[in-house]
């Protein structure tokens, strides 16, 4: 696309700004990857030592059980106390709602998910055993109808082996980690905006006081900038960049100029070289071409 140094910062996401809604569960964001301009320039970047990253990689994971461990009563209470985030968590995807104050409730449905997988993995006729417990559980029959029509979106027809039934339900966690991803850009995308006046310039007061003052905690929000950062490029490989219905990733695009334009002048009040020359390539790459896929 033509090259443009105009970049609306109000269009940058606010919390409560309002998304449009698709319809119930279908999923209309995940079939095909679309190109439309890709003129990212390759250079790589400098590596930050992981003792420099205050953020903590969300725990996932579910604590891994042998088949002896088996009790229907507990793990029944546990599917059905997740499930119910689960449903929660793929009505805000059908919405397109990705705003920071959901990102427990994406956190709560993957740790869901993956107890479902779990137990599958474990052992599938505990969990055909589960099935019939749980039959009366309408959130947990609307889990599994979800995770079976979405199979049946991507593969054309609906699982019928354990091995299908486990693809369903990965099916299902790739898109509810996608959208914690797009939540986490989002609360990045509200913060950045704490470090530009109104006038759309960088506040280097504010950050010239933060680094005498605080210099921790402007530390931890550049960390956090920068993961975000290397979220929303993967997002955009993966051609699913798409935050705020409508806009194709434009925003993810702004977030990324913005962000980088910050991490320049930080990193180099700070004497740090290879960082400040990698977000200068970022920015500039990323500023002239609005980059999607």
């Amino acid at each position: 696309m033509p090259d443009s140094d105009k970049f609306d910062f109000d269009s940058l996401m606010d919390d409560d700004l309002p998304d449009s809604g698709d319809d119930f569960f279908l999923f209309d964001d995940e079939p095909g990857v679309k190109k439309e301009s890709i003129l990212e320039e390759k250079f790589d970047e400098p590596a930050i030592p992981e003792q420099d990253i205050i953020e903590p990689e969300p725990d996932f994971s579910v604590q891994k059980r042998s088949s002896a461990d088996f009790s229907p009563d507990m793990d029944a209470l546990l599917l059905t106390a997740q499930s119910s985030m689960i449903i929660e968590a793929m009505k805000l995807v059908s919405l397109h709602d990705f705003k920071s104050k959901n990102i427990s409730v994406f956190s709560e449905a993957i740790k869901g998910i993956d107890l479902y997988m779990k137990i599958l993995e474990r052992n599938p006729e505990n969990f055909k055993k589960l099935s019939i417990i749980l039959s009366s559980d309408q959130d947990c029959m609307d889990v599994q109808k979800i995770a079976f029509n979405h199979f049946r979106n991507v593969m054309g027809e609906l699982p019928e082996s354990d091995s299908q039934k486990l693809k369903a339900f990965e099916l299902i966690n790739e898109k509810l980690k996608n959208a914690y991803n797009k939540s986490l850009i989002s609360s990045s995308i509200v913060n950045i905006k704490k470090y530009y006046l109104l006038s759309g310039n960088l506040d280097t007061v504010k950050i010239e006081n933060e680094l005498k003052i605080n210099p921790e905690f402007l530390k931890n929000q550049v960390n956090c900038f920068v993961r975000h950062i290397n979220i929303g490029r993967q997002m955009i490989k993966s051609g699913n960049s798409e935050i705020v219905k409508g806009m194709k990733g434009k925003e993810l695009n702004v977030f990324i100029v913005k962000a980088a334009q910050m991490l320049i002048y930080y990193f180099g009040r700070t004497g740090e070289a290879e960082h400040q020359m990698f977000y200068a390539k970022l920015h500039d790459n990323f500023k002239k071409y609005f980059i999607i896929r």
